[in-house]
Parts: C-alpha cells; sequence; structure tokens
C-alpha cells in the first residue's frame, strides 16, 4: 500500500503545468497531422518479440519517484528479455512531473514512455496536443480488453477532441489501482460487541454505538480538503448508479452532479457532524495526522483508500468496502510519445507491466495493480484491501475520483463539503456548487 501522500497524487489536478499554453501552441488537433516530430506510428498486429527490436536501442522514461521499487524489479527483467535496449528513467517528485511532463512530451527531446496524470490538466492536454499514441491495437494485442484489467482502462480514453474521457479512444494504461472503503480497529469492534461493517446502515448504526460508548466514531482529518469527500463519495456510490458517476467525472454532455443521490449522501455527511461522529477539529488536521491518530488507537473506524493501510498493524485492523464493491479508481497512467523512434520497445515495456507477474510484484511493494489474476499476499490487512479491490472491479464501481471532472474541482467540491457539513449550506447549495463548477470548466 502506498504511503499517505500517494493518494494526493491522484487528486493534484490543481497543480499548474508550467507554459502549458506556450508548450500547445504549435499542436495540432487530433487527427490532423500531430505536431512537428511526430513519427510515423504503424499499427501493433502481434506482441513485440526481441528480435523485433533493430540493433542497440536507448528507451528514455519519466517516471514518479514513486515507482522506483518497481522499475528496480521491471527494468532488470525487461532488459533480459529485450538485451538490445537499454532503460533510462528520470525520475521526479510527483508535482514535478505533471507540472512539466506536457512540455517535456511537446519537446524535441521528447522521452519515449512517460506517466501522465488522469483528467484534464495534463492527460487532456497530452491529448489535445497529439502528444501521446493511441493504444487500441496494443491494447488488443496484449490481451487488455479482457480480464480483471479491462475496466480499469476507461479513465485513459477519450473523445475525438480531448473534452471528456472514459470512453473513445485509449491513449494511456495504468498499472497501479486503489480502491476505498472502511478500516476499522478490531479491539475496539470486540469491546463494543460490533462486526465488521458491510454498508452504509451498518456503519452508521456502528457509528451511533460508538459514540454512545464514549469512543470517537470516525477519525477524520479534512484541512486538504479531501479527506471528507472520500467518505462523501463512499455513501454517494451506494446512493445511484454508479456509472452515473462516472459519467459525470468524465465531463459526459449532460451529466449532473445535482442528483438526490448526492443530496442524500451529503445529508448523511450534515447528519453524522452534528452527531458528532467525525468528533471536532477535523478541519484543523491532516489526513497524514489523522491516519496517525488511528494508528494509536484512536477512533473507531477511519473512512479511505488503500494508500492509508501503510500506516497500520496488519494485526490489529481491517478493511472493507462499504459498497457491492468499493469506490475506487486508477493511478498515473502511461504514455508512448507519439515522437518516439523507439514504440516498439515502449509497447514491449507497457505489455510486461501489464500483467499478472507484474501484478504481484506491484502488490509486493506495497501497492494493488490492476491486474489482479493470481495475485495474493500473506499480509492479512493487505489481502483484506486486494479483495474488496476484485470486488469493486468485478462491481463496476472503480468510477474515478470527483476532482477528476475540473482543473479546480478539489478546492470547490472540498470547501462546498465543508460548508454543509458545518450547517453554513443546505445538500442542495452543495450540490449546486460543485454542478456550476462543473458546467463552466465543461460548457
Amino acid at each position: 500500500m502506498t504511503t499517505p501522500a500517494a493518494r494526493r497524487r491522484g487528486l493534484l489536478a490543481t497543480v499548474p503545468v508550467i507554459g502549458l499554453v506556450v508548450a500547445l501552441a504549435g499542436c495540432s488537433a487530433p487527427g490532423s497531422g500531430g505536431p512537428v516530430g511526430q513519427v510515423d506510428q504503424p499499427e501493433i498486429t502481434k506482441k513485440v518479440a526481441a528480435s523485433d527490436i533493430d540493433g542497440d536501442t536507448t528507451l528514455t522514461m519519466w517516471a514518479d519517484v514513486a515507482e522506483k521499487p518497481l522499475m528496480e524489479k521491471l527494468v532488470p527483467a525487461y532488459e533480459k528479455a529485450y538485451p538490445d535496449v537499454d532503460v533510462r528513467i528520470t525520475y521526479k517528485s510527483f508535482d514535478d512531473l505533471i507540472a512539466t511532463v506536457v512540455n517535456a512530451a511537446n519537446s524535441a527531446n521528447a522521452p519515449d514512455l512517460f506517466q501522465g496524470n488522469i483528467g484534464y490538466a495534463v492527460d487532456g492536454a497530452l491529448v489535445k496536443g497529439d502528444l501521446v499514441r493511441p493504444l487500441d491495437d496494443v491494447a488488443d494485442v496484449y490481451g487488455w480488453s479482457t480480464g480483471t484489467g479491462a475496466s480499469t482502462l476507461g479513465p485513459a480514453r477519450w473523445n475525438d477532441d480531448g473534452t471528456a474521457f472514459g470512453s473513445g479512444t485509449l491513449y494511456g494504461m495504468s498499472v497501479i489501482s486503489e480502491v476505498q472503503g472502511i478500516y476499522y480497529d478490531e479491539q475496539k469492534l470486540d469491546e463494543l460487541g460490533l462486526e465488521p461493517p458491510t454498508s452504509i446502515d451498518d456503519l452508521e448504526q456502528d457509528l451511533a454505538t460508538a459514540k454512545a460508548a464514549g469512543e470517537q466514531p470516525i477519525m477524520l482529518g479534512n484541512s486538504d480538503q479531501y479527506a471528507a469527500t472520500h467518505v462523501f463519495s463512499d455513501i454517494a456510490a451506494t446512493k445511484q448508479d454508479p456509472s452515473s458517476i462516472a459519467a459525470w467525472i468524465g465531463g459526459k454532455s449532460g451529466s449532473t452532479f445535482a442528483t438526490k443521490g448526492n443530496e442524500e449522501a451529503a445529508q448523511t455527511m450534515r447528519d453524522w457532524a452534528e452527531k458528532g461522529y467525525f468528533g471536532s477539529g477535523y478541519d484543523g488536521l491532516s489526513n497524514e495526522d489523522a491516519i496517525a491518530r488511528f494508528a494509536d488507537g484512536k477512533g473507531v473506524f477511519f473512512v479511505g483508500g488503500s494508500w492509508n493501510g501503510a500506516s497500520l498493524d496488519s494485526d490489529s485492523f481491517g478493511f472493507a468496502p462499504l459498497t457491492s464493491g468499493g469506490v475506487g479508481a486508477t493511478a498515473s497512467p502511461w504514455h508512448i510519445s507519439t515522437k518516439s523512434e523507439h514504440q516498439e520497445a515502449a509497447i514491449a515495456f507497457l505489455g510486461m507491466m501489464h500483467s499478472p507477474e507484474v501484478g504481484q510484484w506491484i502488490l509486493d511493494t506495497g501497492r494493488l495493480p490492476v491486474v489482479t489474476d493470481g495475485v495474493s499476499s500473506q499480509d492479512r490487512l493487505q489481502e483484506q484491501t486486494l479483495t474488496a479491490l476484485k470486488d469493486t472491479i468485478a462491481a463496476g464501481t472503480q468510477v474515478g475520483y470527483y476532482d477528476w471532472s475540473t482543473t479546480d474541482m478539489l478546492t470547490a467540491m472540498g470547501g462546498a463539503l465543508q460548508e454543509v457539513m458545518a450547517g453554513r449550506t443546505t445538500p442542495s447549495g452543495f450540490t449546486d456548487t460543485v454542478q456550476r463548477t462543473w458546467a463552466k470548466a465543461h460548457d
């Protein structure tokens, strides 16, 4: 499982992309011939073999530094399978990566293979600028469109003009998954005579029991304005068809956030806050501090994502989804540059990453893979989280994160949710505020 900071990698759509307007000024619209320097992209009809690599090749990559533990295993295995390829990786902090990768992809020295970030600020700009290779042919040849990882491709699919994602042409591929749900302190549940909750209704009853016993029901740290949106999204996914949430996040025309289900979820958040289920002072507490307090035995439950598990003792804490699967998403996709002269080598690397063997390596390095066939863990908490992920993928509730919907949604939604939890606005006022932000970006 990732460190607490890893979740922010999925949320930082608001980080500015340096020089983005300048970088894309010379780029053409998708399908119009591409930017200067774009090379021919022949359709792939079979898996790339070592013999298909023509002479000594240097494959350049840009990656989030969080990928380093995986790359230390994957790169030697790849170079052994493809002995004519020398992989050279530039690691960057996540903030630096997403602030500079669009410009790098548009430069004369674009890396062959690199990570982007789901949403409009990075992946949308890459697609609009014709800077990343379509991958539908690769997905067909390597079988990405079937098996446990198939449904995880959605966030990397874009329409022709790069204004909506979730369906259309495939431009990237993620290898890391995340799932949200409820962490619980097993000793406290035993003392309270409770079983791990398997639904929002179960949880609500348990919260009342915990509060009556003098315990803080949910440990929450919301100073960064995103932790409460996790709780909200878990509730909201039980109130409506998850596919409608994914459509709204992806920018589908005619979608709306002002639904009965979202209002009910907002009302639940307000009720729980008023009843003291989140304790006091949660808007002044960071998520990192909250998970640390929970790990120290404060609070009965913690609602959050799989990245929080690294902070918890697997012998003392458990994890369960609160929907038929659990709300989840994928992490930063990998892309092949349209300027790369080594596309076969890049495709072979992606093909190796999207495999059960590497899925196990990903789990062994503490994260969740998108390919879960045959993957398992000896760590009890991690295995519970992996099971929740598998259920999430099967249930189709890996809908993504609300802040992917616009570059400013994290701030707009996080602030509005704070207002409704404090009783300063109504649930309908909250949903209207969020929808106006969405409409402004998509009109």
